[in-house]
């Protein structure tokens, strides 16, 4: 399965071997955002918190802890540690972080701190924390749910490629349900389906 980690390798690798940390976090969620939206599926399997400077991924965020920026070398050596060996991406994984990278690759971590305090997923696991707490949780089924409903803005210019699920609304489902008894049962296992809004 992939892992942040592999993420974070093609990531870095896109920025010439080394990225700042808050910018690298900031562009894993979005990977796994847009890969969520265009699939319904996680791009990897970490943990995501809310933190005071936006989402973050925690093993990679344990991975890099006190330092500016991650090098492929940081990175290889948390693979060692946690026998983690790196899988290649497939052309679809690839394509989706080809269009973030183009989309948020050439912003600052500031403007990438600010872009993902816009993001409501991420304002309501902050609130949402104990008092006093440094992080929030930020459950992977979140980030998903959002999304998925989620729409890129016109200044985002992202160029994802196509979605591998379709949604249907219920009204939608409804409006086919009464055109015909027949797809009855393909439109009651479509309400079953976790997608539907």
């Amino acid at each position: 399965m992939t892992t942040v980690f592999d993420v974070a390798t093609e990531l870095v690798e896109r920025n010439g071997g080394s990225i700042e940390t808050v910018k690298l976090q900031k562009l894993c969620f979005y990977a796994f955002g847009w890969y969520a939206h265009l699939t319904g599926e996680p791009l990897f399997g970490e943990t995501f918190y809310a933190m005071a400077k936006g989402p973050v991924v925690g093993e990679l965020l344990s991975a890099h802890a006190q330092r500016p920026s991650v090098d492929l070398e940081t990175i290889e050596d948390q693979r060692e540690a946690r026998q983690d060996e790196r899988e290649e991406l497939d052309a679809y994984k690839k394509a989706v972080l080809d269009a973030v990278w183009a989309a948020y690759g050439s912003a600052t971590s500031w403007k990438l701190i600010s872009l993902t305090h816009d993001e409501p997923v991420w304002d309501e696991a902050w609130k949402s924390r104990r008092p006093g707490a440094r992080r929030g949780d930020l459950s992977r089924d979140a980030v998903i749910d959002y999304f998925l409903d989620r729409y890129p803005k016109d200044s985002e210019q992202l160029d994802l490629p196509l979605a591998m699920i379709s949604r249907a609304s219920s009204a939608a489902l409804a409006d086919i349900e009464s055109q015909a008894k027949v797809h009855r049962p393909y439109v009651d296992a479509v309400r079953a389906f976790r997608f539907v809004s």
